[in-house]
């Protein structure tokens, strides 16, 4: 390791210790600076003019406002690589996916970094971003739980991601690059090129990873088995772990599915490692990954004794059998100022604004979140507006006794009581409601003239 390198601009980096070690080269900390420095292991002229040019093509990718860390300076012959970023309070997401020596215990090592609920939450906002750069025409071209970078503290939720020397335009990802045990099959087999399908798998696997604690691929068989068996899961030639119509692989490691995933992420588990194993626009893309994740910690709870989370249709809690306490639960319905009714006699449609109905006349939901008792929620404008972004928009305090509602923008609000009585919020102006009334009141942004979203709410008796 040299002591110090040098950018192409004349600035000198002394390094410090090694962060980390890939496929193609090292990671420093550089001394006294939030920057870090990437070193690649080449010493073929050909290859490094190679490297160089790719690094010019990703300083000019169109990167801006995304969470990522793109790569600030070259560094100066004889060394190729590159100045970056240094996340401080953050560690690759592989540090939720294997406990360290000497844990305790895995369900309690589970919980320290915050449960089901923020890996959930940190998993759909790296599908954000994923599917951001997909959204700009980019392929990330080899994702691994090593390069995604997520908050250290367990009540932070910020996700980053870094190495972005391999990003490529979807047009021009031609070169079979991949991380070992990431990559997609027809990569692996050099069959196909990079795409936005090839980053949806590598996500599937490092999601699956971090919420069930296991590979997909990677079952008893192959762990049991001669090296050459591993070769053929990772290329995709034998079952996935939890394959519904071949048992051949099952893996007895990892957290029971039932715990941490819910119906539409085992559903989509299924599509990528089923079908999407020799198909694959038969995986499920970024931005429904994103959604499905947000969905599923949407519908989980935090245990009043233990501070695990689990899905809301459990009776007891799946990490200390206590028993599921009362919870809040928000549903959103969508509200039309031109919504088209039949008449009594049925035979002729009239327009009546007003929340949309099902069939029977009842309300159509649309979403649902929950929350427990005696804790705070953010909503965000996923729920509120059902827009695919998590830009906070009302705050929603819960006690035995009462519920308070406080804006956190500057949109009108309005809590409207089924007597048609009002109660207008602001951002300095909260609402506090008695829990037992809270069924007869519904949130909404004060616009009359347009279609949006309404929030009705209830309390649920745990486990019901």
């Amino acid at each position: 390791m040299p002591a110090a390198v040098t950018s192409i601009h004349g600035s000198l980096y002394p390094l410090g210790p090694k962060l980390g070690r890939g496929g193609q080269g090292a990671v420093y900390a550089v001394q006294g600076a939030n920057r870090a420095v990437k070193i690649y292991d080449t010493s073929l002229p050909q290859a490094s003019e190679r490297l160089r040019d790719q690094l010019a093509l990703v300083g000019r990718l169109p990167l801006e406002n995304l969470a990522v860390s793109r790569p600030i300076e070259q560094l100066r012959a004889p060394h190729v690589g590159y100045v970056m970023e240094l996340f401080t309070g953050m560690v690759p997401i592989h540090s939720l996916q294997h406990p360290p020596k000497g844990a305790t215990g895995i369900a309690e090592w589970y919980l320290s970094g915050g449960g089901l609920q923020r890996r959930l939450r940190l998993l759909a906002r790296t599908a954000e971003v994923m599917s951001a750069l997909h959204g700009r025409g980019l392929v990330y071209v080899a994702p691994s739980p090593h390069n995604i970078f997520v908050s250290e503290h367990a009540d932070a939720y910020e996700v980053r991601l870094i190495d972005m020397d391999n990003l490529r335009p979807a047009s021009s990802a031609i070169r079979p690059l991949y991380t070992p045990g990431y990559g997609a099959p027809e990569i692996v087999r050099q069959t196909g090129v990079p795409s936005s399908l090839s980053d949806a798998y590598a996500f599937a696997v490092i999601a699956f990873e971090t919420l069930a604690l296991v590979h997909p691929l990677l079952g008893d068989l192959v762990r049991d088995g001669e090296p050459e068996w591993e070769e053929q899961a990772l290329a995709g030639y034998l079952p996935w772990i939890d394959d519904d119509n071949d048992d051949s692989n099952r893996s007895s490691d990892g957290i029971p599915r039932d715990i941490v995933l819910s119906p539409k992420l085992k559903q989509g588990f299924s599509r990528s490692f089923e079908a999407g194993l020799s198909d694959p626009t038969s995986r499920l893309g970024l931005a429904h990954w994103a959604e499905r994740l947000h969905k599923a910690a949407d519908h989980t709870l935090i245990c009043s004794k233990c501070s695990g989370s689990f899905y809301f249709k459990c009776r007891t809690c799946p990490w200390c059998d206590a028993p599921c306490t009362r919870f809040v639960e928000v549903t959103a319905y969508l509200w039309d100022p031109e919504r088209l009714l039949y008449n009594q006699d049925k035979r002729e449609l009239k327009v009546q604004k007003g929340i949309l109905q099902r069939p029977d006349g009842k309300r159509r939901k649309i979403d649902r979140l929950v929350f427990s008792m005696d804790q705070s929620i953010d909503l965000t404008e996923r729920m509120t507006h059902g827009k695919l972004n998590s830009t906070p928009t009302v705050r929603i305090e819960a006690s035995t006794d009462w519920i308070t509602f406080q804006p956190l923008n500057d949109a009108p609000w309005v809590l409207t009581h089924k007597s048609r009585r009002h109660k207008y919020l602001t951002r300095r102006r909260s609402e506090r409601l008695r829990t037992k009334e809270l069924a007869d009141w519904d949130l909404r942004t004060e616009y009359e003239d347009q279609i949006r979203r309404l929030l009705g709410f209830e309390i649920v008796s745990g486990g019901a």
